[in-house]
Parts: structure tokens; sequence; C-alpha cells
């Protein structure tokens, strides 16, 4: 479950899509057991290749399991009998939600690797995503990470002037201002960029993340997709014939 950088990124994106219903829609424990395992030698075979850091892997899956460690603190107990206890359905659900987000943040590591933020819009435009929804989807990834570094730039102003984040007033009232300055801030970066585009003759018809014909995939790209379902398929076979 793995792709080369060289692979056509509208069949890599369609693969990732694909990738993610089949785990999402998966409940078998032993079908979530193949498709970690191969998603995890995808991922492991990209970074083999070069086509991945693992350094970048490794950080993704550490932010992907800190929020389960969410999930861990919740769904194992319930209030039975008066009290708070271990729930084997709970810990049964926990797990699978476990397998399932691990599953796909691997898959998506692998068969994404080397595509940018650019590449995975104009790759969606060429599978038919409406091409305002696609540049849409490009300028969002793009200025949220500005807006986070905005917001992390306002953090350390603040932590130099001794503010210290507390459960009173103060900090409720420095953390609703923060918050206004986010938004003023990213008005007024709207209202620029859309100036600049202007200037530039920028239009909604512009060629920018033009549609590209599904014929124009080499047909050697279409092993990967062979190899991919063919994962897939194992992981419903075993769904279906019941393999626990």
């Amino acid at each position: 479950m793995s792709c080369d950088r060289r692979v056509d990124a509208r069949l890599r994106v369609a693969l990732a899509g694909v990738a993610s219903v089949v785990v999402a829609l998966t409940n078998a424990p032993a079908a979530l057991a193949w498709l970690l395992l191969t998603a995890a030698a995808g991922a492991a075979i990209a970074v083999l290749l070069r086509e991945a850091r693992w350094r970048e892997v490794l950080r993704r899956m550490l932010a992907v399991n800190g929020f389960l460690v969410l999930v861990w603190l919740t769904l194992p107990w319930a209030w039975q009998d008066g009290a708070l206890g271990w729930s084997a359905d709970g810990a049964a659900l926990a797990l699978t939600i476990t397998a399932r987000t691990n599953a796909i943040a691997l898959a998506l590591s692998a068969l994404l690797a080397g595509l940018d933020a650019y590449a995975i819009a104009r790759a969606a435009a060429g599978l038919g995503l409406p091409v305002k929804l696609a540049r849409l989807l490009l300028l969002t990834v793009r200025y949220v990470d500005l807006i986070g570094e905005t917001r992390r730039r306002l953090d350390r102003a603040m932590r130099a002037r001794g503010f210290v984040a507390g459960a009173n007033r103060r900090s409720l009232q420095v953390t609703a201002q923060m918050v206004a300055l986010l938004l003023a801030h990213a008005i007024t970066r709207a209202e620029r960029v859309e100036l600049a585009l202007r200037a530039r003759g920028f239009s909604s018809a512009s060629a920018g993340l033009r549609q590209v014909h599904a014929g124009d995939v080499p047909r050697s790209h279409w092993a990967w997709a062979v190899g991919t379902t063919g994962a897939l398929a194992v992981s419903w076979a075993l769904m279906l014939l019941g393999v626990r």
C-alpha cells in the first residue's frame, strides 16, 4: 500500500480516498490487523524509497495516537451498579477506533508521500472536484498554517511579558483578546490576498488547477492501484469469511 513519487497524483489521491473508506467500514479484528500491517509496510517502503521521511511519519503517528489517548480515557469506562467500572464493550470499541485511525494514517502517509497541498488540490480537480473548491482547499491549507504561525508569535510575545494562563478572569480576558486579534488578522490577510490576486489578473476561469482527462494516466501506473486494491480486497474477504 505504497506509491512511487512518479505515479500520477490523481491515482494516488483516489487510492487514498478508497483506502480510507474501506478501513472505516471494516469491523473484523483480523481484517483490521491485516490493513494495519499492510499500511505499516507501505509506509516503511515509502521511507526506504525516500518518498517520505521517517521523522515526519513518526511525528504524524505520535500526534494521531496522542488524540487516541483521550479515547482510551473515556470509552473503556462505564457507570455500573453505582460505581465506575471497566467496560469490555467500550474497550473493544476503543481498540477498533485505534486500529482504524492508525491504519488510515499510515496508508495516507504511504500513498500521499511527497505530495504537497498544491499537488493534492490539482489531483482532486483532475478527479472531478470543482476547481473553485480545489482552489479553496489549497488556500485553506496555506493560510491556516500562516494563522497558526501568527498565534505562536502572539503566544511568545505574551509569555515574554510574563503572562501565565490560569483559571482566572484575567486569563479569560487575554485569551479572548488573542482570539479577536487572530480573527482581525485573518480578515485583513484575506482582503490583501484578494487584492493581490486581482492585481495579477486572477479569475475563476484561470487554468492554475486545470482539469486533466482520466485517460492521461499512464497504464503502467495502474499496477499500483491493483496492488492497493488487492490488499483492501483481502481485508474484506477476511471479514466476509468471518475470520476473527
